[in-house]
């Protein structure tokens, strides 16, 4: 005879196997962020691509460097060593899958997560520009994005928010 706790068990699993199964929006969770920084396009620019500034103000990342010699553009690889929350490090190849200079920069990686990160710049003022941070984690499952994605959107969010006041600060009026 089938107990209670059994038939809990076998719908519980049942359950996760069909939410996994099921594709959702990854836009859902997408974290933004936007300030406006005191240095132009172009020095943001410069700023934000040397991979020897990227610790100082994106907390999470411990290590970044460029994987490949080749200049900045579509294909171009760094490696990310991430200080994740409850997972300790990890390490992770990321791809510029769009650039355009002094306007954006879209990194991208197939590790676990498959996290897509954008910047984008534009001219606020002669000697200031906005910035913008977006980070969306493409994993599609709604398993995923109905339970992991809201705690890594409030994660993200926070962590974002973070980093544009550390450059606020390396940026002062």
């Amino acid at each position: 005879m089938v107990s209670k706790l059994q038939c809990f068990v076998a719908l519980t699993f049942g359950l996760v196997a069909v939410l996994y199964q099921i594709d959702t929006d990854t836009e859902t969770w997408e974290a933004k962020q936007t300030a406006t920084i005191y240095a132009t396009p172009e020095q943001m620019e410069r700023f934000l691509l040397n991979p020897d500034t990227v610790e100082k103000w994106f907390q999470w990342v411990s290590i970044f460097k460029a994987a490949d010699s080749r200049p900045v553009g579509v294909g171009k690889k760094y490696q990310a060593i991430y200080n994740l929350p409850l997972f300790g490090e990890y390490v992770m190849l990321m791809r510029v899958i769009e650039y355009k200079p002094k306007r954006m920069l879209i990194l991208e990686s197939e590790s676990l997560l498959k996290p897509r990160f954008s910047v984008s710049l534009q001219e606020d003022t002669p000697k200031s520009s906005r910035l913008t941070f977006k980070l969306r984690y493409k994993r599609s499952s709604a398993l995923f994005q109905w339970t992991v994605g809201p705690f890594l959107w409030f994660l993200t969010g926070q962590q974002l928010q973070h980093s544009l006041f550390m450059l606020r600060m390396m940026f002062p009026f």
